[in-house]
Formats: structure tokens, sequence, C-alpha cells
């Protein structure tokens, strides 16, 4: 079984960082710009936009809200680090980990595991 934090790494950060990208996008920011705050190269903006990256996870649509909250508060690297933080959390409220974990057929028994809560 993978740890929560390789989950975290592979799946759900690379997801939040796509979901930002998009949605600042949306809010007319050029991609350099959003490179420059989310502290990324402009390629993987690029990619993360065209939806090349993090294919594997879709969040849900609340998550999606507050992924667009996060985008107001984001004016440089430091500001995305808490906005990235904030978001992890509330993946973790939400146990995407075992979503991801369940999807990947990484875990046999899914009904009463908790121990990446634990």
């Amino acid at each position: 079984m993978e740890l929560p934090q390789e989950i975290e790494v592979w799946y759900i950060i690379p997801t939040i960082r796509k979901e930002l990208a998009i949605a600042m996008k949306e809010t007319g920011l050029k991609q350099s710009e959003i490179a420059k705050r989310l502290g990324l190269t402009k390629a993987a903006i690029t990619n993360y936009i065209n939806k090349k990256r993090a294919k594997e996870l879709q969040f849900d649509d609340d998550f999606k809200v507050k992924v667009k909250e996060s985008v107001k508060e984001i004016k440089n690297e430091f500001d995305a680090v808490r906005q990235i933080q904030k978001l992890l959390r509330l993946a973790h409220e939400k146990k995407v980990v075992c979503e991801i974990h369940k999807r990947k057929n990484l875990v046999e028994d899914l009904k009463d595991c908790n121990v990446c809560f634990e």
C-alpha cells in the first residue's frame, strides 16, 4: 500500500496545481503570471491547462469552489504554499487518499480502513 504522503505527492498536489492553474487562467491571468505565482514553469502550466498532467483525479464541485476561493488569495509563491496547504487539508477531510487507494486497488478492504487517518 502506498503511504498517504505518496498519494499526495503523485496525485493530489498535481491535481490541486492543475485546478489552480485552470481557475487562474479563467480570471484572465497570463500563463507566465500563473507560473510565477505558483512557482512553476510555464511548460508545467501549459500542461496543466491543456490537461496533459494530473488526469487521474477529479475533485468534486465543492472542492473546485474552494480552489476558486484560493485563487483570489494567491499573489505570490508564499500565498500559493498557504493555499495549497489549505486545499490539502480539505482533501484530507474528504479522504481523497481513500478514493485513490480504492480506484488503484491498492488496499484489499477499504470498508473499515482508516489507517491513513489514525
